[in-house]
């Protein structure tokens, strides 16, 4: 990638870094034009088969083991995704035929499928592919999409954690927008590189956790609206915090991640001596949790966003 997003030269960038996950080397750069901050591709190389066979052993195994597991995988992360789907399935009436792109597991799917008319998956992972066809019974392939569906097929075409991962996201949206219905949709959802961890907090060790290799784009709610707005899409963009206050403690002390599902627990990992209060110890974390979260979102550090777009009229 020689330019920006913006058509700006990527020598018009300042450099965030170069140390990213894993002790690995590869420089992290911010445009002085529109503020993106992204990896430089050109400082880091992927096999051409990477997500088909290598991303789950590069980026999630070192702490999240039970990645290499689909079946395991899949039974932390249908929980995991369940604000998530809970959140889309407010917006369906039954009727929607659905597309969920990198769906890995197909965790996402499972929480959708009963309340939409029809759910298809798309994802680059063999293993993950095998796993949501054969466990499952879904129909998830990786097939590329126009082999696969005629234009204007979906009501919906959801992206969960998967448009930082793509190199080149104006012709990926571009692309997929041809299989939308004239008053479809995308929904995705992205980090925020405005994350309090990483703004608000001075924690070196999740800066360098933080920013990796297969994550090629960082986005704020500016940035991927301009995003958008170069594919020619509409787009209502809301930031989220998902992390309780007890996973950003946890950063703060231990100065390293936790499991997928344990650092999205609202309580401390403590255990304790009357299992009698355990319901008002809950209670008490939870609402330290909810005005913790507002207050990020408030000033702008919420770690999500959850972006509805449709094709401009």
């Amino acid at each position: 990638m020689k330019n920006c997003l913006c058509g700006d030269s990527i020598n018009n960038s300042v450099l965030l870094t170069d140390k990213i996950r894993f002790d690995r080397k590869a420089k992290v750069l911010k445009c002085k034009n529109c503020s993106l901050v992204f990896l430089d591709q050109n400082s880091v190389k992927f096999s051409e088969d990477f997500y088909k066979k290598e991303y789950h052993q590069t980026y999630l195994t070192h702490i999240e083991p039970d990645a290499l597991d689909p079946k395991k995988y899949f039974d932390k992360m249908v929980k995991v995704t369940k604000i998530w789907s809970d959140k889309f399935n407010e917006k369906l009436k039954g009727n929607e035929v659905i597309l969920d792109v990198g769906c890995s597991t197909g965790h996402f799917i499972k929480n959708i499928e009963k309340k939409a008319k029809k759910v298809f998956g798309h994802e680059l992972s063999e293993k993950e592919v095998n796993f949501c066809k054969k466990e499952l019974n879904l129909d998830v392939d990786n097939t590329p999409l126009h082999k696969r569906f005629k234009e204007s097929s979906f009501d919906f075409i959801t992206m969960i954690f998967v448009l930082e991962h793509i190199s080149d996201p104006i012709t990926f949206l571009n692309y997929l927008k041809k299989f939308l219905k004239p008053d479809g949709k995308f929904i995705i959802l992205v980090p925020n590189v405005n994350d309090a961890l990483l703004n608000f907090y001075n924690i070196p060790d999740f800066r360098n956790f933080y920013y990796c290799i297969e994550h090629l784009f960082y986005y704020s709610p500016k940035t991927i609206r301009d995003l958008f707005l170069k594919t020619g899409l509409d787009s209502k963009i809301e930031v989220i915090q998902e992390y309780p206050i007890t996973n950003h403690i946890n950063w703060g002390f231990k100065k390293k991640p936790s499991d997928v599902q344990k650092s999205r627990e609202g309580i401390p990992d403590i255990l304790l001596s009357n299992s009698e209060l355990n319901k008002e110890w809950e209670d008490l974390w939870k609402n330290f949790s909810n005005t913790y979260k507002n207050f990020l979102i408030k000033n702008n550090f919420g770690d999500r966003i959850w972006c509805e777009v449709s094709i401009k009229d």
